[in-house]
């Protein structure tokens, strides 16, 4: 699960570091804190813990929830995350937003999506004046209501997304998906056979258009075993 744990939360964390930490000594050891995570995760909680204890920093806090989440905690960590986030100065959007979108993913690795999509909503909703950074919230959000089989709230996320970003194969492949989902066949194969096009090494791209063709043949939406 660390894999899954690295993809959705280190590389956003590392991407914007310079938006949470106060300076350059506590970038430097939020980054340590963060890269710990992939070699210890139990340590680098208890270092992100001690880092808290010593200075309240709300990177320490921050990099010891992710401890927890690498640790396969995720609940724990998503809560952590989640308070974070409303503790933040609404002033600071950018920050907010990231702390949001982490709890929503580590919700997403509980397996629950109602809590998921909630602070997915919460990022979406502080980003409206900047629609650039929307289009991975809202793709993400589609996950959560794909998890709840809400098909046609996914798709709509979806299609917002790709009106921002257009040439986006997981977004056309999830798309692809959730109408498959509602009997849109002909228009899951298009946003398939899109996805392809894009990134025709992807294997998931291919899985997923194999699911279109073959609820087209048996007119029913297909679900793999």
């Amino acid at each position: 699960m660390m894999s899954i744990v690295a993809a959705l939360l280190v590389p956003l964390m590392l991407a914007q570091t310079s938006a949470a930490p106060a300076g350059g000594a506590t970038a430097e050891r939020f980054a340590q804190c963060v890269a710990l995570i992939d070699e210890n995760p139990a340590r680098a909680y208890e270092e992100g813990m001690a880092w808290a204890a010593e200075a309240q920093s709300m990177s320490a806090y921050r990099c010891a929830a992710m401890g927890l989440i690498a640790q396969n905690r995720f609940e724990e960590g998503a809560r952590r995350l989640q308070s974070l986030a409303s503790a933040v100065n609404p002033e600071n959007t950018g920050l907010r937003v990231e702390l949001w979108s982490q709890a929503g993913n580590a919700w997403l690795l509980a397996r629950e999506p109602g809590q998921a999509r909630s602070n997915f909503t919460r990022a979406i909703t502080t980003m409206q004046s900047d629609p650039q950074q929307l289009p991975e919230l809202l793709i993400d959000r589609s996950i959560a209501y794909a998890m709840e089989r809400e098909w046609r709230l996914a798709e709509e996320d979806l299609s917002r997304s790709l009106d921002i970003r257009p040439e986006n194969a997981t977004a056309l492949r999830l798309r692809a998906a959730a109408r498959m989902n509602q009997r849109s066949f002909e228009l899951a194969e298009a946003d398939a056979r899109a996805a392809i096009r894009l990134e025709p090494t992807n294997q998931e791209n291919t899985l997923v258009l194999g699911d279109v063709l073959e609820s087209i043949r048996t007119g029913a939406p297909y679900e793999r075993p």
